[in-house]
């Protein structure tokens, strides 16, 4: 016990301050100098390292302290992204910070660092085909590629990883990429040919890929995947009655699940895991009821034009509900989605009947579920809670004391269950709505806002330190790193103060862990680890960091200075802080319509602005090299069809003046090397 609550108070104690680290930076102060603010990122970075290879080398803390090193290397290329005014959250700060990361956690055999880097490839992903500080339009083709070639990469580490949890995460990965691609097509009229192959592809998965949480991942796409074909189709090609087909393919679903429980359960001589059947079931159940309850809602549209919610309300209870819960001979996967069924469509029409009878029902709920199996009795509860929650708001509309008692009342379950999966959900769903609870978009900035703040802080340390159900733990850590992204994103309180609170509290944490390991004279088991490659990382990522810094402040003294204009909008990044968009007047040649590197003609203008004249060269070909006269600039870029990107897009601004930057600024100074390469320096009105 006390050696757990030791472990738990020191990691505690270095995520709060690592988290104070990237608030701080993120507030970008500005009575730090940017050399000043890349030292102490590198500072810490190295302190961290430090720190795990001599003072706590034999300590578990040593793993953690490398880990957090590895974080904070990233924090730092963020860092000189923000002072030196590149792309926020571009894919190549996710790239370059991946890179040493893997290696890192292939050298240290540690699963954090494994998930930690799969996290940041498929950031890498992201960013480079949806980039947050500029938009572009790829061809068809290109897309397309781009994005299979994603699937493909994840599908490489699936089939390497050899049924490892990264390799259960980049199959999942690889599914949700070919999953983007379906999704891009629809909404951009795009890849006609992709749903054929694609369907065929989850034949295929489904045959050869056996193994449970692969099987489970598959299924769970191949529901997405056809829940959505049936509604275009029928919303297409028929529409009206035929949505009654909906309820027949509703039925096939679930006999088709049930079969293929019963087969998987023959063919592993009923050895399959209780995770896998519940995860079976729950995705059996929630494709066939949402085809169900959006065919019956179709239908019911199309027979009136306006119909009694108290019909609604009926057809829930005594077709769906009542069956459900009071025949006891049907399979599991037939009483759930029946209930499922009956539950949401009852969440359809709660508001609109009147209080007593919904109350009088939301009773009988609890009280007949009670003495039910754990998963009706789940089912039942989260419903009671839902319908509850919505009577609240419509009669007294304080979302605060309608969150309060719906964590209540699934804490209590929490508390009083036996069940294991049960417990897990209820836990889950008190976290969700207490941190909800916390959100400063939700509720109003007053003593209660700090009163739910501490609860939740609260909870999460009960479940820590007193509940020894790994699980569980691992729920609480979660429900962690999401309050310090929501208190990151909230506007209402200066990141500033916010890194200066995390960082006293990450502190008394981690020196009273301390004291009490000392007292209790408390010792932990450590891996023996090599170092020598682990320093040859580190070594690495440090010239890294003193390499980009050294060439930008370069950059910045020795390039030409251009006078640009442009127009600002203004968002925040996900680790970088406030930034202003920029969208330049060179930015955009109409009726261009090419793809890769450029390289564009400058000249300065009477007013002293420079204006694009004419593409210089194109992947290395010249254009019209003959436009080219004594005084203009040559800049590179990236383009995009009619666009142009030159990496100057984002200008990082101290928290909560990116709105005063956006009125006034009219004009951007940058910085050209010789090379060609632009660098921001400055806006400005003038």
């Amino acid at each position: 016990m006390a050696q757990r609550v030791v472990k738990t108070t020191y990691l505690l104690g270095l995520l709060f301050l690592v988290a104070a680290l990237v608030y701080f930076f993120a507030s970008n102060w500005p009575e730090l100098g940017r050399l000043t603010k890349v030292g102490i990122g590198a500072g810490f970075m190295i302190l961290f390292y430090g720190l795990s290879a001599t003072v706590f080398r034999h300590h578990f803390f040593s793993k953690w302290l490398l880990i957090f090193g590895a974080i904070t290397f990233g924090i730092c290329v963020a860092l000189i992204g923000q002072v030196y005014n590149s792309h926020a959250d571009s894919f190549l700060l996710f790239f370059i910070w991946f890179i040493p990361t893997a290696v890192l956690a292939w050298l240290t055999r540690s699963r954090f660092l494994s998930i930690f880097s799969f996290g940041l490839l498929q950031l890498t992903f992201w960013f480079y085909y949806f980039p947050s500080s500029y938009q572009i339009e790829r061809g068809e083709w290109q897309s397309f590629f781009i994005l299979l070639l994603f699937a493909v990469i994840n599908g490489m580490v699936a089939l390497l990883g050899r049924s490892s949890i990264l390799s259960v995460l980049s199959y999942f990965a690889m599914h949700s990429w070919l999953f983007v691609i379906f999704v891009q097509g629809i909404s951009m009229d795009q890849f006609h040919f992709w749903p054929y192959v694609h369907a065929f592809m989850f034949v295929l998965f489904s045959i050869y890929v056996k193994k449970q949480p692969y099987f489970i991942c598959t299924v769970l796409f191949t529901g997405m995947f056809w829940v959505v074909q049936y509604f275009r189709f029928v919303e297409r090609h028929f529409g009206g009655n035929w949505y009654i087909f909906g309820l027949v393919l509703a039925v096939i679903i679930v006999y088709i699940g049930i079969y293929v429980l019963r087969w998987m359960k023959k063919r592993s001589n009923g050895k399959v895991e209780k995770v896998f059947l519940v995860a079976f079931q729950i995705i059996v159940t929630g494709v066939a009821s949402v085809i169900a309850i959006g065919s019956i809602m179709q239908l019911l549209s199309f027979w009136f034009d306006v119909f009694s919610p108290y019909w609604l309300f009926s057809i829930s209870v005594f077709l769906f509900v009542v069956p459900g819960l009071l025949w006891k001979r049907w399979n599991d996967v037939v009483r759930y989605t029946l209930l499922a069924i009956g539950y949401m469509l009852g969440a359809f029409s709660v508001t609109e009947i009147s209080f007593i009878v919904i109350s009088v029902y939301i009773a009988g709920l609890f009280i007949v579920s009670w003495r039910m199996p754990a998963a009706v009795r789940t089912m039942t509860n989260i419903a009671v809670s839902l319908y509850f929650a919505m009577m609240m708001l419509d009669e007294w509309s304080d979302i605060r004391f309608t969150l309060f008692a719906v964590f209540v009342f699934y804490g209590i379950i929490y508390w009083v269950t036996k069940h294991t999966y049960e417990r897990l959900v209820f836990l889950v769903s008190s976290f969700a709505t207490l941190l909800l609870l916390t959100s400063a978009d939700l509720v109003e900035m007053d003593w209660t806002y700090v009163v739910w703040n501490i609860l939740f802080l609260g909870f999460v340390a009960f479940v820590l330190f007193f509940r020894t159900n790994e699980k569980e733990q691992s729920i609480a850590w979660l429900y962690t790193f999401l309050f310090l992204i929501l208190k990151y994103y909230e506007w209402v309180w200066n990141l500033l103060h916010k890194s200066m609170t995390l960082a006293i509290v990450g502190i008394c944490l981690l020196i009273a862990a301390s004291i009490v390991q000392k007292r209790k004279a408390i010792s932990f088991s450590v891996t023996k680890q090599k170092w020598l490659p682990l320093f040859v990382v580190m070594i690495l990522q440090g010239a890294f960091i003193i390499y980009v810094t050294f060439d930008k402040e370069q950059h910045l003294q020795y390039g030409q200075q251009i006078k640009l204009q442009l127009e600002p909008i203004d968002p925040r990044s996900l680790i970088q802080g406030d930034y202003v968009r920029l969208q330049y007047e060179i930015s955009t040649i109409e009726g261009m319509n090419e793809w890769g590197k450029v390289q564009v003609i400058l000249r300065k203008d009477e007013a002293g602005i420079h204006r694009l004249v004419g593409i210089y060269s194109l992947n290395g070909k010249k254009r019209n090299g003959d436009m080219y006269q004594e005084g203009d600039v040559l800049v590179n870029g990236n383009i995009y069809g009619d666009t142009i990107i030159y990496g100057i897009e984002t200008y990082f601004v101290p928290e909560k003046t990116g709105g005063d930057i956006q009125q006034r600024a009219r004009f951007a100074y940058v910085r050209v090397s010789k090379t060609g390469d632009a660098l921001l320096e400055k806006v400005s009105e003038q």
